[in-house]
């Protein structure tokens, strides 16, 4: 069952049993560890495959495509113009965010990213079962960077948005899926919250136009709402099993500040 560990695809009550092994088996650590390690060499290996890569001729080619469909519209009208624009603007999407070299592998990571998120939230801010012990937050600032140290004050301890009020109950940094995250477990009204920070996937700077904005995204993820806030270097995300949009003002008063912090690390 090692792989379907690995991978998420067990049932919580297997994931459970599998986790208590974990902590009385170095052998099987090691072992998930290897595979771990391996699935992200594969990662690695398909993004960074430059035969993969769309050459540089058909980008020109297709670049001049359109450039020439957009100088031809008035001769063009009526169903079919509109039907090849729309292929055009599918295709064009389809290059600049999926075969594009840095946007292939970002979106290709960020599922996988998010869903670490969750099972973060999941197996340490309420279940308390993660096979790796955390560690303090300044621990993990002297061995893994400055990230940490900014986390270890922002946000701050106590946070009022409207209509709740959300507290830190403990800050430390952990590993799940081998993910290391920065990771604050709040109180929101009653709803325990995880705000959880990380590096960009396999390390690869996130675009965005202007350093010193931050791009978000809402999503659901396995029963759990999700809000990511990235900065060009980091993802922050915030899990909780609240509404998407009591999850959102949260994100409102506390993330996206500390993204703005994060900038300058």
């Amino acid at each position: 069952m090692a792989d379907s560990y690995v991978v998420d695809e067990l049932l919580t009550e297997t994931n459970h049993e599998i986790l208590r092994h974990l902590e009385m088996c170095p052998r099987c650590r090691a072992d998930i560890a290897g595979r771990r390690a391996l699935r992200v060499a594969v990662r690695h290996a398909f993004h960074r495959a430059q035969e993969l890569a769309p050459t540089t001729e058909f980008t020109t080619q297709l670049r001049a495509t359109l450039q020439h469909a957009a100088t031809t519209t008035e001769a063009r009208r009526g169903f079919r113009l509109s039907g090849w624009f729309a292929l055009a603007a599918t295709v064009l999407l389809a290059v600049t965010l999926g075969f594009a070299y840095r946007g292939r592998e970002w979106v290709t990571a960020t599922a996988a990213l998010a869903r670490a998120a969750v099972g973060d939230h999941r197996y340490c801010a309420l279940k308390f079962q993660l096979a790796e012990r955390p560690i303090p937050l300044e621990d993990a600032a002297q061995r893994y960077g400055a990230m940490y140290r900014v986390v270890e004050t922002a946000p701050p301890d106590d946070v009022s948005t409207i209509g709740r009020a959300a507290h830190v109950l403990e800050r430390h940094a952990c590993v799940y899926d081998g993910r290391r995250f920065a990771h604050v477990v709040l109180d929101y009204g009653g709803s325990r919250v995880s705000l959880l920070v990380t590096a960009s996937p396999e390390g690869i700077p996130i675009a965005v136009p202007n350093a010193a904005r931050v791009a978000r995204h809402d999503a659901r993820i396995d029963s759990m709402s999700v809000v990511s806030v990235r900065t060009d270097r980091y993802t922050i995300f915030l899990v909780g099993d609240l509404d998407q949009a009591e999850l959102a003002r949260l994100a409102n008063a506390v993330a996206e500040p500390l993204a703005r912090q994060l900038v300058a690390v």
